[in-house]
């Protein structure tokens, strides 16, 4: 299953999706991340050990060293650990949760629509 520490869950359907994996593998210089399309046996195996919330497929799922995170937290939490100025938008933490999760939803419920679906895992 690759590196336990830095686990990417993702919805590999989704164009949006594909084109986030690209990006974190192009500035994921130390190549800690492991990334693990929703549907897989990893990704059930992951959900279960975690008790990742049923609606986990409306998100991108960070799993950064046994602690779990969804929605914008794991876009953040994700962006601190890429090379570059990425890390700077960690200071989008400090909005409230509920607040940065409200405008992640609005993308989340609309990314087939604005960016497609595609029939294959082309990340890998």
């Amino acid at each position: 299953m690759g590196n336990l520490s830095y686990i990417v869950l993702f919805d590999s359907s989704c164009n949006l999706c594909q084109k986030s994996i690209r990006f974190i593998k192009r500035y994921d210089k130390r190549q800690r991340f492991s990334y693990i399309p929703f549907g897989s046996d990893d990704a059930s195996l992951i959900v279960s050990h975690y008790g990742v919330n049923r609606h986990y497929k409306e998100s991108v799922v960070f799993v950064l060293k046994g602690k779990v995170y969804t929605k914008s937290t794991a876009a953040l939490l994700i962006c601190c650990h890429l090379s570059g100025f990425w890390p700077i938008l960690s200071i989008l933490l400090l909005i409230p949760t509920p607040i940065r999760d409200f405008f992640y939803d609005i993308i989340a419920r609309n990314r087939y629509r604005w960016f497609g679906k595609c029939e294959s895992c082309v990340s890998e």
